[in-house]
Order: C-alpha cells, then structure tokens, then sequence
C-alpha cells in the first residue's frame, strides 16, 4: 500500500483538488468570506467564540446581527452558543452541546441536499461535503469539535440540561417579574407618579400571587424569592433578553421556550433576531433605566445588546388572579 504523503502529493491529488475548487467556484453557497482575505485577525472562528476564554455575547451578538453571511453554517453555530449562553451563562458544556447539536443539523442538511435519501455515491458524497457543508466549517467547526468522535461521545443537550434543576423555571420566574414591572410602568411612569420600579415590588407580586389561591399552583410555575434574586443577580445581562424572548410566539411557543428547549437555530428564527434585540433593548431604557437601586442593570444590557433600533412593545396580559395579586401590591399608586 502507498505511503499516505506519496498519495497527498501525487499528481492524482493535486488534480481531485483542482476539480473540487471549480466545484466550490461553479456550484457553491456564495461566501462574504473572501473579503477577510482570510484574515484571521479580522475574522473570529466559531469555537472559539464559544470555547475559549471568557464567552463574549456582545462579540457574537454583533456577529448575528450583521448582513454578512460568512459561510454556510458559520451563523447557526454562533446561534447555538448564545442560546446555551442566555440559559446557562456559566456552562460551558451546555454551549458545546447545543453547537455540537447545531454542527449535526447543519451537515445532516447537506446531505439533504445532496440526496442522501437515495443510494450513496461518490459524487453525493463529495457534494455533501465540500459544497454543502463546506470546507471552512469542516476546518472551523467539525475539526474544532474533534471530528466524528466528537458527536458519539459528547453528552447531548437534554442529558446536561437535566442536571440543572429548577433553572427552566427560575427563567420564566424572572421573566415574569420583569413582566410586572412592565405592567407597573406603563400604568404609574407617567407625569405625576413616584412610582420607581424595583425587584423587590415585583417579588412582592409574587409573593401576594403565592399566597392569593392554592388552586394557582404557584409551586409548578415559578420559583422562591431566594432563587430568583440569585439569578436576577449574577446573570443581569441576559434578563431583557429573556423577557423579550418570552413576549415573543413563534406558533404556540415562546421565542423563550424554543430556546430552553435547545431548538433555537439560525436559519429557523432569524426574522425575529431584529425585533427580539429591539425589545429588549426598549427593556433596558423603558424598566431597567428607571431603576434606581441597580444601575448595573442598564449598563450591562446595553453592552451586550449595542446600539440600534428600539422596538416598544406592550406587556403580556396578566390573569384575573394575577391582576389581582399586582392591584393590591400597587393599591397605592392605583389611588394615589
């Protein structure tokens, strides 16, 4: 048998790569590549976004906002990570698993597209590969990740997010506490009112709903006050992102749903990226501006979010209990 550098460097090789430059040149995904000049310095690889140092979510978020398109599959991974990094800011692990998740989607696609679904041959595979999958992630990504290995011994997504006990539901519980802010800002921000927003005021809604009927079951929805202010307290800058992706439907779920499930994906929710952002940017000037007692708030969202376009939205509605809950917590500034 040959050796493996005689066949890397045979006149055979040399002209199976020429053939599938022209591939790529003819017949593949138009890439914004080309005007990095393949610059690493200019151009930031996936994974390391997602694995190395501290993750930048403003970094990405920028990434994903823009109107480039990179190369194919390029986006979904960063999409990928910055779910794992909404719902778990602190794991790693959950990041890689939802990238290797994203990594799998994305070439199981290709070979959709290639035809997969009849008989294999040589030229489904090649297109597979290096059209529809493409070089630069096999490079950036597949290889980054440890190749095939990789996907069979990773531990997936649902696996990890099991551990993480009542997080799912300290998310919502934050979310909705913002949600009662909103509501209380709406009704006594204006001219006229005292009324300045706080956790504490939205706890209290909580606590008054926990105490208003048993047959709420307060305990299946939302968690202790202890809980959510640790939340609310070491991961600031992921809360009007996840109050605004909780505003959001995408069929009969919530944009915040999709992405606790670990579904979010680029290609299936990017025509909501720009009103997401929006909101959630109208979150940090409209609530967390006005609130005095943490000013953190505000500074951190805005780095992550940057500048642009604000989208003012109104809040959910709130249920005959819950409005209750919130009319006798806020009775005063109802009858001032």
């Amino acid at each position: 048998m040959a050796e493996i550098r005689e066949v890397l460097e045979s006149k055979e090789m040399a002209d199976v790569i020429k053939a599938i430059d022209e591939l790529k040149r003819k017949y593949g995904a138009q890439s914004d590549r080309e005007q990095f000049q393949h610059n690493d310095a200019e151009h930031l690889w996936p994974m390391a976004l997602t694995r190395i140092g501290k993750y930048k979510p403003d970094v990405v978020l920028k990434l994903l906002l823009d109107d480039h398109e990179y190369y194919p599959g390029y986006k979904a991974i960063l999409a990928a990570g910055f779910g794992g990094w909404l719902i778990a800011p602190h794991s790693k692990e959950i990041r890689e698993a939802l990238v290797a998740q994203a990594a799998v989607m994305h070439m199981d696609q290709a070979e959709i597209l290639a035809g997969f679904d009849t008989p294999f041959t040589l030229e489904k595979d090649i297109a597979a590969r290096y059209l529809f999958t493409g070089t630069e992630f096999l490079v950036e990504v597949y290889d980054c990740l440890g190749g095939y290995r990789a996907f069979g011994e990773a531990p997936s997504f649902d696996e990890l997010w099991d551990a993480f006990d009542s997080v799912e539901k300290t998310i919502n519980t934050a979310a909705r506490a913002i949600a009662y802010l909103h509501h209380a800002i709406d009704r006594f921000g204006g001219p006229g009112f005292q009324f300045v927003p706080s956790l504490n005021k939205a706890v209290s809604v909580l606590d008054e709903l926990k105490s208003a009927k048993r047959a709420y079951a307060y305990s299946e929805k939302y968690v202790s006050r202890s809980l959510l202010h640790q939340r609310w307290s070491q991961n600031k800058q992921t809360l009007a992102l996840l109050y605004s992706a909780s505003t959001i439907r995408i069929n009969r779920k919530t944009l915040l749903q999709i992405i606790s499930e670990g579904f979010f994906s680029y290609e299936d929710h990017k025509s909501f990226f720009e009103t997401w952002v929006g909101r959630a940017r109208y979150v940090a000037t409209h609530i967390f501006a006005r609130m005095k007692g943490d000013p953190d708030l505000e500074r951190k969202t805005h780095r992550i979010l940057g500048e642009g376009k604000i989208v003012a939205f109104s809040p959910p509605k709130l249920d005959q209990i819950e409005l209750a809950s919130f009319d006798r917590i806020f009775r005063n500034y109802i009858n001032p």
